[in-house]
């Protein structure tokens, strides 16, 4: 089976959102920035959703960037898209929040369900007493937009037939080691930040190893997925923590059900990540 017939094989598994584009990494990047563009310029669109959705296209482009980094002058405009994803950050994280107490609501006892209920009911107090404002006011939309489109200039006069196969193979296997490094730094000291730095890392290989045209097996594509979801549900956790703290409502029973699940996360996050960045041997 040569190059091409394995990769249609291994790409099948693949969604559409996590497909490259026929005409390779330039061509990739050029397909998410103009999507992303046009989603933020278009007013009729959900403002939720464009944000979700941008950001998904931003971490896919920020990962191929850095891919690209040893042989194109890529870092640069990896860090203007990650700029302007910032910019997105607070309006991603108060409609995750939701998501959150729903998740939260599965694995709660009575007491924490009625913490869970009274904690909802602030929150649309909260949101009231703003006015409900959009989730995405259109002069972050389209100053967002306008960075896009200076980065999409740029990545336009690249010269992506530099990144050929042997440039590919080496930043995949920096990537592995980025994320094996994150992981034994989590097992040094399991801090939440170092958890959170650990999950931009396997968010970072995974989309490198779809978008390049080297998907891994189905099998250890599914560990890394349910990975990065486990330390995507961590982080959010750390976002409700925040504003709970904020809000002087860091207490009681919304405190030990928000712990206990983090303390959940973590363990399996090490479990998951054991098996594929083993520890160091003597």
């Amino acid at each position: 089976m040569n190059t091409e017939q394995r990769q249609h094989r291994e790409d099948v598994t693949l969604s559409p959102d996590d497909r490259p584009a026929p005409g390779g990494i330039g061509e990739t990047l050029r397909v998410r920035l103009e999507r992303s563009i046009a989603r933020l310029e278009d007013p009729e669109l959900k403002p939720a959703w464009v944000v979700h959705e941008v950001r998904k296209d931003l971490k896919r482009i920020r990962a191929l960037l850095r891919l690209g980094g040893e042989v194109l002058p890529t870092r640069r405009l990896e860090r203007r898209c990650a700029a302007a994803a910032r910019q997105l950050a607070h309006l991603r994280d108060a409609h995750a929040t939701g998501e959150t107490l729903a998740r939260l609501r599965l694995r709660a006892d009575g007491h924490q369900l009625e913490a869970l209920e009274a904690l909802e009911l602030w929150m649309g107090q909260q949101r009231e007493a703003a006015g409900d404002a959009p989730g995405l006011p259109r002069p972050i939309a389209m100053e967002v937009a306008s960075d896009l489109r200076r980065v999409q200039r740029e990545v336009a006069g690249l010269k992506f037939e530099r990144l050929n196969e042997r440039a590919l193979d080496a930043g995949l296997i920096d990537a592995w080691t980025d994320t094996m490094r994150a992981f034994r730094w989590i097992m040094d000291k399991p801090a939440l930040d170092r958890f959170h730095s650990f999950r931009k890392a396997v968010k970072r290989e995974l989309h490198q190893r779809e978008l390049s045209g080297r998907p891994l097996d189905r099998m250890e594509r599914a560990t890394l997925k349910k990975l990065a979801d486990v330390l995507g549900e961590l982080q959010d956790l750390d976002v409700l923590r925040d504003r709970l703290r904020q809000a002087d409502l860091w207490r009681g029973a919304m405190r030990r059900l928000v712990k206990d699940t983090m303390r959940e996360l973590k363990g399996r996050a090490v479990r998951l990540g054991a098996g594929r960045y083993p520890e160091r041997t003597a």
